[in-house]
């Protein structure tokens, strides 16, 4: 499934994302949490994670089919907002790809371009702590599934190359 990413950035991004999220998102940069967006009947209207890139800064995260819906309602409450407040909604979901290194050999694929202990305690849920990964700063997000914890780091697309390292072949460089 595809993911589209919203930063959220401005002196009243942290309060503005408090009113709106079901769950507390005012935690420590790098904080993921996941939560829900409800509207004034208590009815869903957006399900997503919330990360913490920045004192005033965070990355909303939604699955791509909801990315334009949940982007419209954002700015629909930006303008309920407090006079003075400031909030900037930007979709950066073309600036960032995400490279989703889950299941029972995550830890094995991550630990060479990491330095961060990739332990379970390392990673309360939630929330949890983003994870850098080689030369480029996180967020690498921790995710988790039924039975294995994982990590979607999320980057620009050139920089794929530079997060694992140059190509690996087995056997003898051709000449």
């Amino acid at each position: 499934a595809g993911l589209c990413k919203v930063e959220g950035g401005g002196a009243g991004a942290t309060a503005f994302l408090q009113r709106v999220c079901a769950n507390d998102v005012d935690r420590g940069i790098g904080s993921v949490v996941y939560t829900q967006m409800c509207n004034e009947r208590g009815g869903i209207e957006c399900d997503l994670t919330v990360t913490r890139i920045g004192a005033s800064r965070h990355l909303v995260v939604t699955g791509t089919a909801f990315g334009a819906h949940d982007l419209g309602w954002l700015r629909k409450q930006q303008d309920r907002l407090p006079e003075g407040d400031q909030v900037e909604l930007v979709d950066v979901t073309g600036g960032f790809a995400c490279f989703g290194v889950w299941g029972p050999r995550a830890r094995d694929l991550l630990t060479p371009p990491t330095t961060a202990s990739l332990a379970n305690a390392a990673f309360p849920h939630p929330p949890a702590p983003a994870l850098p990964i080689g030369a480029i700063p996180p967020p690498a997000l921790p995710v988790t599934s039924a039975a294995h914890r994982g990590w979607s780091p999320y980057r620009p697309p050139r920089s794929g190359r530079a997060l694992w390292g140059p190509p690996r072949v087995a056997g003898p460089a051709p000449p």
